[in-house]
C-alpha cells in the first residue's frame, strides 16, 4: 500500500519511474526534446525580443496562449523589456518577466542579454570595458569578472550573455571592436578570455563568444553593411582561428557568428558576393561545426543589422537561409520563421535531421547549465558578500588598468597645492543614437577631483575657431585636462573625431604642451593618432565611476600606474599584415 502511494505521488509531481529501493527518482529530462512536436522543436531556435503587446494578439489574450502557438525558446530580455518602464522600477520588472514568462510556458526558457561591461541597471556594479582587462592582465581578475559578472546576471534570472567580445584588434581604424576587444595579441587573448569564460560558467551563466570567424580586421562595421576579415587562411589561423579554436577547446557554451566574410576559406558565393557568416553553410557547418569541432550553440547576431539584410528578397528567407547554413538559435526572428520553417520541413525541403542537431545543441546547453532540473529557481539573490565581492572586483581592475602612454616632462604627480586650478574639457560626442556620449558620466570624474582639493571648471568641447584662432584658455588654468571618451556605437561611425570633437583637437595642439594632460576613457588609439607632441598622454579604457577615481589616484600619485597597453599604439600598426586597399569581396 505504502509503494502504491509512492508510486502515485512520484507521477502527480512529475518525477520518473521506476521506484528504486523505495525513493522517487529525479525525472531524466536529458532526451525530452526528441518527443517534442515539430513546432516545439523549432521554437527551440528562437529567441525573441519581449513584447507583451504582440505576444498577447499571438496567444488570444493570454502569455500561455502565445507559448501554445510559439513555444520558443526564451528572450533576450533587453531594451524593448523596459520601453515605458521608469528607471527605478526595471530591475523588479524585469524579474517579473522573468517569472511570468516560465510560468506560462510548458518548456524551460532561457534569457539573455549582452552586458558586455556589466549591467546598466539601478543598484548594480558598473564593470569596466573588456580592454581594461587586457590592460590589467591579471588571470584572476578576469576570472573575478566573468564571476562577479554571472552572479549579477542570475539575480535577475539570465542564464545566457553573448560575451565576451573574442574579436582582435588588429586595425586601429576597426569601429566596432575597439575597447570591446581584449587585445591584439591572441595568446593574451586566450590566457585571459579562458579564465573570464570559466567565471561565468563556473557560476551557471552560459557565455558566448563572439563575431566568428573575427571582426577587427576591417575599418567597417557590420551593423551597417556585410565587413570581411581580409586575413590569409594562414594569418587567420595565428589569429581569429587560434583564439576560437582555443576556447571552443577549453569549452565555451556558445558562438556568434558576426555578418562578416572570410574569403581566404569561402568559395562559394550569392549573388556575386561571399555571403556573411550568418548565411554560409562554410563557415558555420563546414568550418566551425566540422572542422574546429565545435558543439556547442552557434547563436546569430541580431537579424536586424545591415550587414544581414538584403542579402535575400525578404527577410524571411533570409532567417531561413541562416538556419540551413547551420545557425541553432536565431536572434530576433520573425514569428513567421516558425510557421515557414514548419512547412518546408513537413514538405522535405528542408531535412528533418538539421532541426534535430539544433535542439539537441540547445537543450544540451539548457541541461548544462541547470534549467532542466524541476524546481530550480528562476532567480538566484546575491548574498551581501557577493556584492561586495562584485564592487571589489571592478574597482581592482580599473586600478590596476590604468596606463601612462608617456609623460614626457615628468609631469605627474599633481598636486592641488602646485596646480590648484584645473579645466576639465570633455570630449564626447552627443547623437541621437549615442546619447550624450558619456557627458553626464564624465562630471563624476570632476567630482572627484573637487574631493581631493581643485578648483574645477567643466565644459562640453572647447572650440578653437570661436577663440579667434588664439589660445586663449591657457593662461587662466594651471592644468588643462582633456577627458576624451570615442567608444563604439556612441555615436555610429568611425572613431576618428570629428565636427566639435575635431575642433577640440585643434585646440589642444596649439595650447602649451606643459599645461595639457590627454585622459581618454574610450579609444586607446587617440594618443598617437592626434596628440603625438602632447606630453602626458593617459588611457583609462572604459567611462565609469570606478576608472574615473582609480584616474584621478594616479594624478595624484596616490596609486602607481600599473596598466600596461593591450595593443600596439604605433600609428603604422594596422600595416602589419600589409593590409589591402580594397577589400576582395567579390
Amino acid at each position: 500500500m505504502l509503494k502504491n502511494y509512492r508510486t502515485v505521488l512520484c507521477i502527480q509531481i512529475g518525477l520518473l519511474l521506476p521506484i528504486l529501493q523505495g525513493n522517487c527518482q529525479v525525472a531524466d529530462r536529458s532526451d525530452a526534446w526528441k518527443s517534442m512536436s515539430l513546432r516545439e522543436k523549432i521554437g527551440q531556435t528562437m529567441l525573441m525580443l519581449p513584447d507583451k503587446k504582440m505576444e498577447l494578439e499571438l496567444g488570444g489574450g493570454s502569455l500561455s496562449g502565445f507559448f501554445k502557438r510559439y513555444p520558443v525558446t526564451g528572450f533576450f530580455m533587453g531594451w524593448k523589456l523596459f520601453v515605458g518602464i521608469d528607471e527605478k522600477d526595471r530591475i523588479s520588472h524585469l524579474k517579473k518577466s522573468v517569472q511570468a514568462y516560465q510560468k506560462a510556458s510548458r518548456q524551460p526558457l532561457i534569457f539573455q542579454q549582452d552586458y558586455e561591461n556589466g549591467i546598466s541597471l539601478p543598484g548594480m556594479t558598473s564593470l569596466p570595458r573588456e580592454m581594461a582587462l587586457g590592460a590589467a592582465n591579471s588571470p584572476a581578475l578576469t576570472y573575478d569578472y566573468g564571476a562577479s559578472l554571472a552572479r549579477e546576471a542570475l539575480s535577475l534570472g539570465i542564464k545566457w550573455v553573448l560575451h565576451p567580445v573574442a574579436d582582435l584588434n588588429l586595425n586601429p581604424l576597426n569601429p566596432i571592436v575597439n575597447v570591446r576587444g581584449i587585445s591584439d595579441d591572441p595568446d593574451k587573448t586566450i590566457r585571459l578570455l579562458s579564465q573570464q569564460i570559466r567565471g561565468l560558467q563556473d557560476q551557471g551563466v552560459a557565455a558566448t563568444l563572439k563575431h566568428f570567424p573575427g571582426d577587427g580586421v576591417d575599418y567597417r562595421d557590420q551593423h551597417l553593411t556585410t565587413t570581411t576579415n581580409m586575413l590569409s587562411l594562414e594569418d587567420w589561423k595565428k589569429y581569429h582561428g587560434k583564439v576560437f579554436q582555443s576556447l571552443i577547446d577549453s569549452g565555451t557554451a556558445a558562438i556568434m557568428p558576426g555578418h562578416i566574410t572570410l574569403p581566404a576559406y569561402q568559395k562559394e558565393k550569392l549573388s556575386g558576393f561571399y555571403p556573411p557568416a550568418t548565411l554560409s553553410k562554410e563557415l558555420l557547418t563546414q568550418l566551425l561545426k566540422n572542422e574546429m569541432h565545435f558543439n556547442g550553440v552557434i547563436v546569430s547576431d541580431a537579424m536586424t543589422m545591415g550587414g544581414f539584410r538584403g542579402w535575400y528578397p525578404t527577410q524571411l528567407e533570409g532567417e531561413i537561409a541562416s538556419f540551413e547554413a547551420g545557425v541553432d538559435v536565431l536572434l530576433w526572428p520573425s514569428y513567421a520563421f516558425m510557421d515557414t520553417l514548419e512547412a518546408r520541413i513537413i514538405r522535405g525541403q528542408i531535412p528533418m535531421i538539421r532541426l534535430d542537431d539544433a535542439v539537441k545543441r540547445i537543450w544540451t546547453m539548457k541541461k548544462r547549465f541547470g534549467l532542466l532540473q524541476p524546481g530550480a529557481a528562476l532567480i538566484r539573490e546575491m548574498t551581501r558578500e557577493e556584492k561586495r565581492l562584485s564592487v571589489n572586483t571592478a574597482t581592482a581592475i580599473c586600478e590596476q588598468a590604468v596606463t601612462i602612454v608617456r609623460d614626457r616632462e615628468k609631469a605627474l604627480p599633481i598636486s592641488p597645492v602646485t596646480s590648484k586650478k584645473i579645466l576639465i574639457v570633455a570630449m564626447a560626442p552627443k547623437s541621437r543614437k549615442g546619447g550624450d556620449g558619456g557627458l553626464e558620466l564624465l562630471k563624476n570624474f570632476q567630482k572627484i577631483l573637487k574631493q581631493k582639493g581643485f578648483d574645477t571648471d567643466f565644459q562640453h568641447e572647447l572650440l578653437y575657431e570661436t577663440q579667434g584662432w588664439q589660445e586663449t584658455v591657457s593662461s587662466q588654468y594651471d592644468k588643462i585636462i582633456f577627458a576624451a571618451v570615442r567608444t563604439p556605437h556612441a555615436p555610429f561611425g568611425p572613431l576618428q573625431f570629428w565636427d566639435d570633437h575635431a575642433q577640440t583637437a585643434w585646440a589642444i595642439n596649439s595650447m602649451p604642451k606643459n599645461k595639457v594632460i590627454v585622459v581618454s576613457f574610450g579609444s586607446p588609439y587617440i594618443a598617437n593618432e592626434y596628440f603625438e607632441r602632447v606630453n602626458t598622454c593617459i588611457n583609462a579604457y572604459s567611462n565609469n565611476p570606478e576608472m574615473h577615481l582609480a584616474v584621478a589616484k594616479v594624478l595624484l600619485g596616490e596609486l602607481p600606474a600599473k596598466g600596461v597597453s593591450p595593443v600596439d599604439l604605433n600609428p603604422d600598426a594596422m600595416q602589419k599584415f600589409h593590409l589591402p586597399d580594397r577589400l576582395p569581396m567579390h
